[in-house]
């Protein structure tokens, strides 16, 4: 005889029964009615797909201009590297580390993990240190600020725009596309879809 599996509630602990659950169904704790996850049709080939797409996105939003300053006659260009470097020569260590970490290389990391776990699972193939690799995402995306970073620029774009005129660069909308397609992947490839992947791909 099976016995049913349970997961924890992600915010308050409670042992969820899991029941049978169809597409597009939304499992919520009974306890706090906070949402836990959403079944997807096809997740593992959206997670992949998705997460390819939002990294070579990542890579585009490094590799042109992001933003373009205009002020009488005179242009400065800026990349999102230059922007962190930026910070870092006029003494904001701190925040040039922060930007640079949760901005750019933890979303980079994330997607390159995710790909590396979930492409040999796709093709059937042993997936080496999924375990480890797992804890690593688990651990990265809680972190990852791109949408809290395209809000900031917002903001910012906001307070200057009446001191100079703005040319919006490739790199800017490159990031916004990662942006989308980063939150995508990171919801259908949920905490319990990813270790439901895991626990498959061990057997």
């Amino acid at each position: 005889m099976e016995t049913q599996s349970k997961i924890a509630c992600r915010d308050c602990d409670c042992l969820i029964m899991m029941p049978e659950m169809q597409i597009n169904q939304t499992l919520v704790c009974p306890s706090c009615s906070s949402k836990q996850f959403t079944t997807y049709n096809r997740p593992l080939d959206y997670s992949i797909s998705y997460g390819l797409s939002s990294l070579i996105l990542l890579v585009m939003a490094n590799s042109f201009p992001f933003l373009s300053f205009d002020v009488q006659g005179q242009i400065r260009t800026i990349t999102l590297i230059q922007a962190s470097n930026d910070l870092f020569i006029q003494d904001f260590v701190f925040l040039a580390v922060l930007v640079y970490i949760f901005v750019l290389l933890l979303p980079m990391a994330y997607l390159s993990l995710l790909l590396i776990l979930l492409i040999p699972i796709k093709f059937g193939l042993k997936s080496f240190f999924a375990v480890s690799i797992g804890r690593l995402i688990g651990y990265f995306r809680p972190w990852i600020m791109a949408e809290v970073f395209i809000v900031g620029v917002l903001i910012a774009l906001i307070k200057v725009i009446d001191l100079a005129d703005i040319i919006v660069g490739f790199s800017f909308w490159a990031y916004i596309g990662f942006a989308i397609l980063f939150t995508l992947t990171a919801n259908i490839s949920n905490r319990h879809q990813l270790w439901y992947w895991i626990d498959h791909a061990k057997r």
